[in-house]
């Protein structure tokens, strides 16, 4: 009896918690809308992916260098800026492309696209297309 109550209340604490995963996974690929293509640095570019929270603060990072696109892509724990990220949390996926190398401000001319829809750690071919020129 006490280890079927044991075991009830350790499933009900864990139902109500937002475990946090060290073993972050998302990928996918970013494509390029056909009107931007040709504004694409060809050389020296790089393609961010990032994965912001509900607020928009990044909680992982991509860096991919001269990408051919459709660029595919695979997060891991490398790519996160914190410690660990709850298992539900509702992410925004964001790619920029620029030619400087910076993931500070956008600048004139970087190109950038958002997934519509959120996704969330542990999903696979998540689709985000470049459709924005900066």
């Amino acid at each position: 009896m006490r280890t079927g109550a044991a075991l009830a209340l350790l499933a009900a604490l864990a139902g109500g918690c937002d475990w946090l995963t060290g073993d972050f996974r998302l990928s996918g690929k970013v494509e390029i809308a056909p009107q931007l293509e040709a504004r694409a640095p060809k050389t020296n570019s790089v393609l961010f992916v990032i994965a912001q929270n509900g607020g928009g603060v990044p909680l992982a990072v991509h860096r991919i260098v001269n990408p051919e696109f459709p660029a595919a892509f695979a997060m891991s724990p490398q790519d996160l800026l914190v410690p660990g990220i709850r298992r539900n949390e509702h992410l925004t996926i964001v790619a920029r492309l620029n030619a400087h190398g910076t993931l500070d401000a956008p600048k004139p001319g970087d190109l950038e696209g958002r997934r519509p829809e959120p996704a969330h750690p542990g999903d696979r071919g998540v689709t985000v297309r470049l459709d924005k020129s900066l």
